[in-house]
């Protein structure tokens, strides 16, 4: 709070400030990069940021940002589903910014850049153009075009390339490992986008590229050396202060490893359903295992027609060459119906449920030994070990539970065998 009543103080100040008729053009303007941190809706979880702009002769703070889009659009998911999610360029006050911030509980940081009058003028008149209704709107991408990337552009463009100079090396994470460590907070996102998200996150890229995160710029942005008025580089970075302190953990700095704990949950589901095959004798075990195979078996076959869909008919480039569709089976969805005929003790719906889930950890393993080949190089160990466990043990469950239909029905006809020797 402290932190933030300095800030505004400073603000205010900012504004006071007299701009003489001897100024240069420009000077009036004073550019910051705002850096926002993450928040707890899915959305929120990689940042944001955006740039600010005071203007002491107009006394006035504009913040451009570039990551709107309309939230409670009923075309929303169709348009998101397809691929083609349009962002924009919108300009708020920073009175009314900082306020849904502070209402999110996330931080708020200032980069004031120190650029020449006329670079300042220029970087203005390029935003002023930009956030023009005809301009604004762009197809956003989650990697390469986003709100972060679309400051990194602004600035690199009017240092004359300074950012991409300063940002050739290699990244220390690949976008997925980045994607990763930010959203483990959060089991249902992690395990949605690590199963969802094929093998185009998982090549290496450059420092240029990891500044699609707000936070990975900001600290870049401290890296990168101007010409100063003497001919001398100075850095970019002005100055830099907090205008708003949240209450949250820091994110962490690493991408968890789930490995071994989805083998387990992978473990205990395979291993229930192979339990419940070897118990088949018994009408609950049968029951069990039949809604289990119908549950289990639709989930993953219609995940498996989503990434399916994503891969040929959308413009989801994250989401083509996944690996999991061998994890994922399309033809799993028939066991949403071949599973009640296994509840209900029918032969040919077990046999056939047996069938295509011998298929399914067929494909699985297939997946885990392409691993071996360089062109498979998605990092997706973790749906392996979760899953391949599972078609493990209903394949298990299915055979068993065929068997023990097949041991019924041998029984019954020795009882008909026997009464009719009775009878004879």
């Amino acid at each position: 709070m402290r932190t933030c009543i300095l800030a505004m103080a400073l603000g205010a100040m900012a504004l006071l400030t007299p701009v003489t008729s001897h100024a240069e053009l420009g000077d009036e303007y004073t550019i910051s990069v705002l850096t926002f941190g993450p928040g707890d809706h899915p959305f929120f979880k990689f940042g944001h940021n955006a740039i600010w702009v005071h203007d002491a002769r107009r006394h006035t703070d504009r913040v451009y940002n570039f990551g709107t889009f309309a939230f409670d659009s009923p075309a929303l998911i169709p348009v998101f589903l397809k691929g083609k999610l349009r962002y924009w360029l919108s300009v708020q006050s920073l009175r009314s910014t900082i306020e849904v911030y502070r209402r999110e509980n996330r931080t708020i940081d200032a980069q004031e850049l120190a650029l020449s009058p006329p670079l300042r003028k220029r970087i203005v008149d390029a935003l002023e153009e930009n956030a023009k209704p005809e301009n604004r709107y762009y197809k956003y991408d989650y990697y390469r075009d986003n709100c972060s990337t679309r400051v990194r552009d602004a600035v690199d463009q009017v240092t004359g390339g300074k950012v991409r100079e300063a940002a050739g090396g290699p990244a220390r994470m690949t976008w997925r490992a980045h994607t990763m460590r930010l959203v483990a907070d959060d089991w249902p996102v992690y395990l949605g986008l690590q199963v969802a998200m094929g093998d185009m996150i998982d090549k290496p890229i450059t420092v240029w590229d990891e500044m699609f995160l707000p936070a990975r710029l900001q600290e870049m942005l401290r890296e990168v050396k101007i010409p100063g008025e003497d001919g001398q580089s100075v850095p970019l970075v002005r100055r830099e202060h907090r205008i708003l302190e949240a209450d949250r953990p820091p994110v962490r700095s690493e991408p968890p490893k789930r490995m071994g704990i989805l083998l387990v949950v992978g473990a205990v589901l395979g291993g229930g359903l192979a339990a419940l095959g070897l118990a088949a004798r018994r009408k609950v075990a049968r029951v069990v295992l039949g809604l289990g195979t119908a549950v289990l078996g639709f989930l993953l076959g219609l995940l498996g027609l989503i990434f399916l869909m994503f891969w040929t008919y959308t413009d989801h480039e994250v989401a083509h060459h996944n690996e999991n569709l061998l994890q994922c089976v399309p033809w799993a969805v028939a066991m949403a119906w071949l599973g009640v005929g296994v509840a209900r003790g029918k032969g040919g719906s077990t046999r056939r449920a047996y069938q295509l889930a011998l298929a399914a950890l067929g494909a699985s393993t297939l997946g885990l030994v392409l691993k071996g080949l360089p062109w498979f190089d998605q990092k997706n160990e973790e749906i392996i070990a979760l899953l391949w466990p599972i078609w493990a043990g209903m394949t298990c469950g299915l055979r068993w539970a065929l068997e023990a239909l097949a041991g019924e029905a041998r029984r019954a006809l020795t009882r008909v065998e026997e009464a009719v020797r009775e009878q004879g």
